[in-house]
């Protein structure tokens, strides 16, 4: 199988990234989003050093997923909540004689 190798530009270094779940066109988006995050970083807080903003920022997306996945499996939890209730419910209504 080939690989899916796609080169980007970040803050000008030329970076070739392998992410075999993404297309080509979400790496480069994911590329231009994390620039510009770096260059937030050196506008608002004044950070100049290229590796300190590529790892602050590396953390702030890293936080942002977590987020998103705790987020989901709080409601994954709340929706086998729900399904278990139903569930429950149909099985006494099924049991009750008629």
């Amino acid at each position: 199988m080939a690989r899916n190798i796609v080169q980007v530009e970040i803050k000008k270094i030329p970076v070739e990234v392998e992410i075999p779940e993404l297309g080509n066109l979400e790496i480069a988006d994911l590329a231009v989003q994390v620039e510009a995050e770096m260059k937030r970083l050196q506008e608002e807080e004044g950070v100049i050093d290229t590796l300190r903003q590529a790892l602050t920022t590396a953390l702030i997306f890293a936080a942002k997923a977590y987020l998103v996945q705790v987020e989901n499996g709080g409601q994954q939890k709340e929706d086998t909540i729900r399904i278990d209730n139903i569930i429950t419910q149909l099985k006494g209504t099924l049991e009750q004689p008629k």
